[in-house]
Order: structure tokens, then C-alpha cells, then sequence
């Protein structure tokens, strides 16, 4: 039975990396990935190091923010109404475009702080249409039983863009080439990624001469068919609740805590971020070769509880090995949460629906990560220690899973 399941799960592996499809949206992916992972670098090093903007730099990222969050849904309608291909096509050619812009005024000698937050706003607002468009591909080219592989594999190149874009940015900064290079090959990518998206051209999945709602009905729609499902309620209430208490203290605490608690370097900064890394890459492979079909919802659950449990104890830590030993169980559970109900959601939601349902679950995402990062802000400027509000998120964070799990239980019982 074994040797069976084997070569069963070492086929559905060769029929997926043999589409034609598939093999064109990883590439989109890894492009588009990399690209952006390299010039977030560059543009960090540059605002701060160059511009010498350090306190500003957070602005900047307000101003990505900000228009990602306006128009998510919005990019959602539109992936359910146009060719998905054509959307990451325009917005790609046109992202593309924006950094030659920036490479130009890099050149004459223009590129100014100011530059960078209308960059950010514009860049922000494509995000919002690539983002939902790229979400919904994958249901139009795998099969079901493929999808939580094919997820793995998408997430897998998404974590490794984390951990290599940063030192791919930061050889190219050093180099000969300097910023040109690396705002340069960034562009390049791009470019590479639109003319992917135009050789894939998925047609759109609804017919264009149906008649179609207008744009608020649209997205009202896909509101509606989260309030009448037990399962996505749960799981955008999970997703609300995750970034309200974790993502503000455990992104925006870090730095804080290696420098205050841990009284570290930049180094064991960099040690306690790459960790995490190096555990969302494993539990990404390692979801992929399982091919998670059945008990996802359990794995999601179980999950959950996991990451709060290790972020509890990684605001007690006190040493550099314990923080990197907990983190890394961290980003374990990241993979072993987001996959599984991708992939639910992918199998199960109308792909008529699917392109809003993926708009508003990242727009559900982000939407409060600014709020929690003002609120972790306010709370240490009003004298509280970060690993007291990281050890608080993490409680609140508990008791909310629990809450949603016994009100809502269908996102335990989810196949």
C-alpha cells in the first residue's frame, strides 16, 4: 500500500511540473517574486542609507500600503470579469514602466524621497489588481487534487524570494553597477513576467456577453457568499484577528526586541529573521510533498494554536539561541495555516467568485495590519515592553481562535 501511494504521489508531482500552464505561472511567480523582494531591499538601503530618511521610510511603505488596501476588492471584481492573464500582463508591463521612470531619475540625478511615495502609490494600486488575479490562476490550470501541491510549490518560491531577494539586492548594490543594477534587474523581471502572462492568456471565466452587475453589486456579491459560509466566515475572521495581534508586534517588534531585550546586533537580527525564513521554506516543501487532501481543517486548527503558542514563548525568551529556536517553529506554521485553506478555498468557491473571495481574503489580510502596527506604536510610546504586547497578542489571539472554533466550527471540520 505504501510503494502504492508512492508512485501515485510521485505521478500527480511529474503530470503537474509536465503543464504547460503551471510551469508558466510558477515562472510568473518567481519573476515577479524576486523582482520585488530585490528593489524593497534596494529601496530600503537607499531611503536610509542614501536619502539618509531613516524615520521616513515608514512612510513610504503607508504609501504602497494605503492604495493596496483601497482597491483590493475592486481588483477582485475585475479578476472574475477579465482574462487574469491580461490583468497580470497590463500591471506587470505597467510596474515595469514605473521602475525605468525611478531608474531615470536615478540616472539625472532626480531621485528624491518624494519620488519613491509617489512610486509607492501607484506601485500600491497595481498590487491590488496583480494580487487577486494571480490568486485565482491556479484552480483554471490544476486539478483539485493538485492544488495543495501546486500552493506549496507557488509558497515555496514566495519564502525563497525573502530570503535570497534581500542578498541578491544587496550583491547588486555592492557591485559595480549599484543601484542601476539593482533597480534595473528588477524592471527586467518584470518585463519578463508580463510577457509570460501574455504567451499563458487564460481566457476570463465568465462569458463577456453576459450581462454583469455593476462594480458595488459585484463586490457585494462576494460578501454575501462569505456571510453564508460557516467555513470563509471563520477563516476571514481568523485572518482579521491573526493580523490584528500578531502581525504588528512580531514584524514591527523584532528590531525592538533583539535591541532591547535580547540587547543584540544587526546580525542577530538578521539570524532571528532568517530563521523564521528557513522555517516557512521547510514547512512549504514539506506541505507540498504530503499533498495535503483530507483533515485540513484539523491541520489549520492545529496549526493556529501552534503559532500562538511558540509566539507566547518567543516574547519570554531571553536568549539568542531560544528566540531562533521559537521563531523558527513560527514560520513552521505559517505554510501549514495559509496552504491548506488556499487550497480550500480554491477547491471549493465558484471560479466565478473566486477572483473577489481572493481580493477581499487579502484585503481582509492587510486591511488591519496598519492599524495594529499604530496600535503596537501607541502601546510602547504609552511605556509598555514589546514582550509584553507580544506575549498579550499572543493570549488575545488564543482566546479568539477558540471563540471562533466553537461559534464556527466548520473551519475545523473543513475537507
Amino acid at each position: 500500500m505504501a510503494e502504492i501511494t508512492a508512485v501515485l504521489q510521485k505521478s500527480e508531482t511529474e503530470s503537474l511540473f509536465k503543464k504547460r500552464s503551471f510551469l508558466f505561472i510558477w515562472a510568473i511567480t518567481i519573476c515577479s517574486s524576486f523582482s520585488i523582494a530585490i528593489f524593497q531591499f534596494s529601496q530600503s538601503w537607499y531611503v536610509v542609507k542614501t536619502l539618509d530618511k531613516e524615520a521616513s521610510l515608514g512612510i513610504v511603505f503607508i504609501a504602497a500600503n494605503v492604495p493596496r488596501i483601497l482597491f483590493m476588492a475592486i481588483g477582485g471584481v475585475l479578476a472574475d470579469r477579465v482574462s487574469r492573464t491580461k490583468i497580470l500582463f497590463l500591471a506587470n508591463l505597467l510596474r515595469t514602466l514605473l521602475l525605468v521612470g525611478l531608474l531615470i531619475m536615478l540616472a539625472t540625478g532626480h531621485l528624491s524621497l518624494l519620488s519613491f511615495i509617489i512610486f509607492g502609490l501607484f506601485f500600491g494600486a497595481l498590487d491590488a489588481f496583480v494580487w487577486p488575479a494571480n490568486g485565482s490562476l491556479l484552480p483554471n490550470v490544476v486539478d483539485q487534487s493538485q492544488l495543495t501541491r501546486a500552493n506549496s510549490v507557488i509558497q515555496t518560491t514566495q519564502q525563497s524570494s525573502l530570503i535570497l531577494g534581500p542578498m541578491i539586492g544587496g550583491l547588486l548594490v555592492a557591485s559595480s553597477g549599484g543601484y542601476i543594477l539593482s533597480f534595473g534587474v528588477p524592471a527586467v523581471m518584470l518585463l519578463i513576467s508580463a510577457i509570460l502572462a501574455y504567451m499563458l492568456n487564460i481566457p476570463a471565466t465568465t462569458s463577456s456577453s453576459t450581462a454583469k452587475p455593476g462594480m458595488w453589486l459585484s463586490i457585494k456579491e462576494g460578501i454575501d457568499v462569505v456571510r453564508q459560509s460557516a467555513f470563509l466566515k471563520a477563516l476571514f475572521l481568523s485572518t482579521i484577528f491573526l493580523n490584528v495581534f500578531v502581525i504588528g508586534p512580531l514584524m514591527m517588534g523584532l528590531p525592538i526586541f533583539v535591541k532591547n531585550v535580547l540587547d543584540g546586533s544587526a546580525l542577530d537580527f538578521s539570524f532571528i529573521e532568517g530563521a523564521m525564513a528557513l522555517g516557512m521554506l521547510i514547512s512549504s516543501v514539506i506541505i507540498g510533498i504530503l499533498n495535503v487532501k483530507k483533515r485540513r481543517g484539523l491541520m489549520v486548527t492545529v496549526s493556529l494554536f501552534t503559532m500562538n503558542i511558540f509566539f507566547f514563548l518567543f516574547s519570554q525568551s531571553s536568549t539568542l539561541f531560544a528566540c531562533m529556536l521559537t521563531i523558527f517553529f513560527i514560520g513552521i506554521t505559517f505554510p501549514a495555516t495559509n496552504i491548506p485553506l488556499i487550497s480550500a478555498v480554491q477547491s471549493s468557491v465558484d471560479k466565478n467568485l473566486l477572483g473577489r473571495l481572493m481580493g477581499l481574503l487579502t484585503m481582509a489580510s492587510m486591511g488591519l495590519a496598519p492599524l495594529s502596527l499604530a496600535a503596537t506604536s501607541m502601546l510602547i510610546s504609552y511605556g509598555f515592553s514589546i514582550e509584553n504586547i507580544m506575549s498579550l497578542g499572543a493570549l488575545s489571539l488564543i482566546v479568539v481562535n477558540l471563540l471562533i472554533m466553537w461559534k464556527l466550527p466548520a473551519l475545523r471540520k473543513m475537507e
